[in-house]
């Protein structure tokens, strides 16, 4: 008898533990659940953004199919104009250039009527009146 007491005493504190464990697992899910959605929002845009900059080598400007870091991009690695093709909408670029390096964005094939100049860094831009692009030191 006494063992049978002693067996359902533990099982009464396994159970405690566990429902306890529980409780700390759902207050968990539910403080998780209840962060500002533009907390999770910036989360995955710093992550889609880190994301980018690993897939586009160091030295490199990187043109992504679309505004977001999804699919292969487009790389562009030396010095000159490169004229692009059936390259419109908002698009991702990544300048990860060295050395400050810039990259110009050009109305016209071949490098002419650029705009301004965009040092190393990650911009969604509207490329569909753009015809080249001019990397520069």
């Amino acid at each position: 008898m006494r063992e049978n007491l002693r067996q359902a005493a533990t099982r009464t504190s396994r159970l405690r533990s566990a429902l306890a464990s529980c409780g700390v697992t759902a207050v968990a899910v539910v403080a998780s659940l209840s962060l500002p959605a533009s907390a999770a929002t910036q989360h995955s845009a710093a992550t889609e953004l880190e994301r980018a900059r690993a897939a586009c080598p160091s030295g490199y400007v990187c043109i992504y199919p679309d505004a977001s870091a999804s699919g292969d991009p487009d790389m562009y690695f030396e010095y000159g104009s490169y004229n692009l093709e059936n390259v419109f909408g908002n698009r991702l670029v990544v300048n990860n250039q060295t050395g400050g390096a810039g990259v110009r964005f050009c109305k016209s094939y071949g490098g002419q009527n650029c705009g301004d100049r965009y040092a190393p860094g990650d911009y969604v831009l509207n490329l569909s009146p753009i015809n080249s692009i001019m990397l520069e030191p």
